[in-house]
C-alpha cells in the first residue's frame, strides 16, 4: 500500500511541475508578446523554467513520501524530461535531440536528485 501512495506522490510532483511550468510560460509569453524576443534570453529562460519545476515537484513529492529524496528526485526529473520531449514529438519537432536538449535534460536530473536530497532535510 505504502508504494502505490509513493507512486501517486510522484504523479502528484509531475503534474505540479507541469503546472508550474505552464504557469511561467504564459508570464514569458506575455513578456515577449510586449517587447522583442531574444533568442538568447529564449533559451535560459526555458533551462530556469525546467530547473524550478523540476525542483518544486520533487520537493513536493519528497516532502510526502519522506525517505529516499535521491532516488524520488531523480524519478520525477526522468518522468518530467521524458513527457516533455514526448509532447515535443506530438507537437511535430521530431525526437532530436541538441548538444543544448542533453544540456537540459542533464541539469533537469542534477536539480532533480538535490532537490529530493533537500526535500528530506526541510
Amino acid at each position: 500500500m505504502e508504494k502505490k501512495n509513493n507512486a501517486l506522490y510522484i504523479v502528484q510532483g509531475v503534474i505540479r511541475s507541469f503546472f508550474l511550468t505552464l504557469g511561467l510560460l504564459v508570464i514569458y509569453s506575455i513578456i515577449t508578446y510586449f517587447t522583442k524576443p531574444n533568442p538568447q534570453i529564449d533559451s535560459i529562460y526555458f533551462v530556469v523554467i525546467t530547473a524550478l519545476s523540476v525542483m518544486y515537484g520533487a520537493i513536493y513529492s519528497v516532502k510526502h513520501i519522506k525517505s529516499r529524496g535521491w532516488l524520488v528526485g531523480l524519478l520525477l526529473a526522468i518522468l518530467y524530461i521524458v513527457i516533455i520531449y514526448l509532447i515535443s514529438v506530438v507537437n511535430g519537432r521530431g525526437f532530436y535531440i541538441s548538444t543544448y536538449g542533453m544540456l537540459r535534460i542533464a541539469l533537469a536530473l542534477f536539480v532533480g536528485t538535490l532537490s529530493g536530497m533537500l526535500g528530506i532535510n526541510m
